[in-house]
């Protein structure tokens, strides 16, 4: 059967916080935009926010119950679809083994897992080496990269592109770098009011004024860095806080800021809603990812005119040049790294290179509409 859509998308799952729901919607109205026909393959019960008489959605496989049941059989459920229609160009923005276009912007699970067993338990590496949905994850990501109709990759960041490489020998002639984006325009209003808004934000914050913030941004403490932000926190002077906007098991971090004596100094604000517009109040993002495809916060650090601190292991270090509009810090991230690293941006921070609008600007290219149409020129065959 010929496919009657010019695109089909594949994407499991719509939760509406979602980064990889983001692109998705994005790519979906800017098609849409273009006047083509797009089919969306998904699970059931997914409550996409969109509704055109060009797009078709596809209900396949089961939205609940055994995550593994659940992987397999939307992968069955998308190879038996393409087997009955012959699609042209297949966008898949999930682990599944047929597509010819890949957005690749987790980065590959084969890193992920060996990041994660870096600072996991034995025991839950254990659990993590024996688990068969981790196993049939990295059989369908192998077959995906390996199946013969794939034309072209997204990559986020750089580190995404040379891991992709790296695991799975893919062809650099099929890899594109086109970086994740962000609203940047869309907080152009907080950030040209942001006085008032970080005095409103700090007051709902219960927050002293007088001193000085950093922010923690991000879900997945552990991952995103926080024992990292909380032990470089020791090395700045002592009016400088920690402010934590994210959702997360916060016992252990707590207890490491008590250990520290830093328990004063380390505020958990949990999540919220908009999250970035908590750097209205702040003097800088930080953002120590073991590892981040891109890391979202510190883009949205620059659009809100602040200089970012991030690990080499985050995508966004691409776009930060070390000592003037943020910092870098190389891993593994010791203490002999971790405290000059902090002093740093305390010194670009308090004697700074690049004014609130330099910084701006610089994130201007990543912005949604920008990286929309960077996708599709380079990525898409529209």
């Amino acid at each position: 059967m010929t496919c009657s859509a010019d695109i089909v998308m594949v994407r499991s799952t719509y939760r509406s916080f979602g980064g990889v729901e983001r692109v998705a919607l994005s790519l979906i109205r800017g098609l849409l935009n273009r006047g083509l026909k797009l089919t969306l393959l998904t699970q059931p019960r997914q409550d996409w926010p969109i509704s055109d008489p060009r797009l078709k959605i596809v209900p396949l496989g089961v939205s609940r119950g055994n995550r593994l049941i659940q992987a397999w059989l939307f992968n069955q459920g998308v190879n038996r679809y393409l087997s009955h229609h012959n699609c042209a160009c297949v966008l898949s923005l999930d682990k599944v083994t047929r597509f010819t276009h890949l957005h690749a912007g987790g980065g590959t699970h084969r890193t992920f897992l060996s990041t994660k067993g870096r600072y996991q338990s034995r025991l839950a590496r254990l659990f993590t080496k024996v688990s068969l949905f981790h196993h049939f994850i990295l059989y369908v990501e192998k077959r995906g990269f390996e199946n013969p109709g794939l034309v072209k990759v997204r990559c986020n960041s750089k580190m995404v592109m040379d891991g992709i490489q790296k695991d799975y020998g893919v062809s650099p002639e099929k890899l594109v770098l086109v970086h994740s984006g962000i609203r940047w325009q869309e907080m152009q209003d907080a950030f040209e009011h942001r006085a008032q808004l970080g005095r409103e934000l700090l007051g709902k914050s219960h927050l002293n004024p007088r001193w000085q913030y950093l922010l923690f941004l991000g879900s997945g403490f552990r991952n995103k860095g926080l024992d990292i932000a909380i032990r470089g926190l020791q090395a700045m002077p002592a009016a400088y806080h920690l402010a934590v906007v994210g959702k997360g098991e916060s016992s252990r971090f707590r207890r490491l800021a008590a250990c520290l004596g830093l328990s004063s100094r380390v505020h958990f604000l949990g999540p919220k809603p908009d999250g970035w517009r908590y750097a209205s109040f702040c003097r800088a993002v930080v953002l120590p990812s073991q590892y981040d495809p891109f890391g979202g916060a510190a883009a949205e650090g620059h659009a809100m005119g602040l200089p970012v601190l991030v690990s080499d292991r985050t995508g966004y270090a691409d776009w930060v040049t070390h000592g003037q509009n943020g910092i870098i810090i190389e891993t593994p991230m010791t203490a002999d790294r971790i405290d000059p690293a902090f002093r740093e941006l305390a010194q670009i921070i308090e004697t700074p290179v690049c004014s609130p609008d330099d910084l701006r600007n610089h994130a201007r290219n990543v912005d949604d509409d920008v990286i929309l149409e960077k996708l599709l020129k380079t990525f898409l065959p529209v």
